[in-house]
């Protein structure tokens, strides 16, 4: 057998190409795992706009299943499993990894007749935070349930990047072949950023003219894609509530952002608050601020406030997801209640106004993703799942 024979083949299924939380961790994956001892192969849905496709190293491949996409659609989805499972005995793989919920029914579903060609073929599931607590109707909350646990029987492993989504899994009864586990998402804390000075007049470039002229004391801001999960609204809501030159500054895109602009005209906040868009390496840019605010209603493990951490930027986030354990409250950030514009304002103005506190907060978060939420740690975790799934499920 030749040294790429036996190297692990591991085939990645996500639903969009765009840049966000999970396509974040395909890259921090792609870029980092050896490369000695694993092939990757990457393939994404049609819609979004395939930023992806920038952030991978020339050593891993990609493709387009032009069937997936991210809406439930019967006929679609029945054209994205015979697609996949074609680009899959294609590849051959050792290891499909699947990424968001519905890569994770569709690539898994896929992936089911293959075990008898491939043997110790493993299904693994990496989920970054249940669809069903995104807020939606109770109804459809149980629908995506129901299909989490009937889909599990086709998953080996399960791995999500919190405990509390670990938990919920459990209590649920979500229950795959083989394990659930739990891999926190890792970052390089030393990954070189702007200087503040540089940063921020990049940001405030982004700002329309006249308004980037408008002096300003501090600058507040978030990165998010604007959906309903990840809760701008209170941000904007929060932002009412500050008083003084505070510039509050929105970077990413996203289906709302025509109805937060309203939203922003609603408040009178048209010279203190802008959506920049979708930046390249956004996180570059992260010392420009002076605060970062993570308001959403629903995270896995968020990977805008990790990177805010490792760029020393003072936080203030919602106790969703894995927040509680990434911040401890009232050190290395502080933890609010989702939905609560009043007590996230009420923690951006304690903080711009105490100079120690937010340099002490920032020294703590800091020195938790070196601790804790190390790039290294994770792909060693992840390494090792790959190495030992296909020998154990072949037994």
């Amino acid at each position: 057998m030749t040294e790429k024979q036996q190297k692990k083949r591991v085939f990645i299924v996500i639903t969009q190409g765009e840049t966000g939380g999970a396509q974040q961790f395909v890259s921090q994956l792609a870029n980092h795992i050896d490369a000695d001892r694993f092939t990757l192969h990457v393939v994404w849905g049609a819609s979004g706009h395939g930023d992806l496709a920038n952030i991978l190293p020339p050593s891993v491949t990609h493709a387009v299943a032009h069937h997936l996409v991210r809406r439930i659609s019967l006929w679609h989805d029945l054209q994205a499993v015979r697609e996949l499972r074609r680009l899959m005995a294609a590849f051959r793989p050792d290891v499909v990894l699947c990424i968001s919920s519905k890569a994770g029914f569709v690539g898994a579903l896929a992936a089911r007749p293959l075990r008898a060609a491939f043997p110790g073929l493993a299904v693994v599931y990496r989920i970054g935070g249940w669809t069903f607590n995104d807020p939606w109707p109770a109804w459809k909350k149980a629908a995506y349930r129901w299909l989490e646990k009937l889909s599990a029987r086709w998953k080996d492993y399960i791995v999500l990047n919190n405990t509390h989504d670990l938990e919920q899994a459990r209590r649920l009864g979500i229950v795959p072949r083989q394990a659930l586990l739990c891999i926190y998402n890792g970052l390089d804390p030393y990954l070189p950023v702007e200087s503040p000075e540089h940063a921020r007049a990049f940001i405030d470039a982004r700002i329309p003219y006249p308004l980037r002229a408008n002096p300003y004391d501090w600058l507040v801001g978030t990165v998010a894609n604007l959906y309903p999960a990840k809760d701008i609204a209170t941000l904007v809501r929060a932002a009412a509530r500050v008083g003084g030159n505070v510039r509050f500054v929105v970077i990413g895109d996203g289906h709302q952002r025509a109805q937060l602009e309203r939203m922003v005209r609603q408040f009178g906040l048209e010279d203190r608050f802008f959506f920049v868009g979708r930046v390249h390496d956004a996180r570059r840019y992260l010392p420009g601020l002076d605060l970062f605010v993570l308001p959403s209603l629903k995270e896995g493990f968020p990977w805008a406030l990790l990177e805010a951490m490792a760029a020393r930027v003072p936080v203030v986030a919602t106790a969703v997801g894995a927040v509680p354990e990434m911040i401890e409250d009232g050190v290395s950030g502080f933890v609010c209640a989702p939905e609560s514009a009043e007590q996230i304002a009420r923690m951006i103005v304690r903080l711009l106004g105490d100079d120690k506190l937010r340099q002490d907060f920032a020294i703590a978060a800091h020195q938790k993703v070196i601790t804790t939420f190390s790039l290294r740690e994770m792909i060693r975790q992840y390494e090792k799942l790959f190495l030992a799934t296909s020998a154990e499920i072949a037994e």
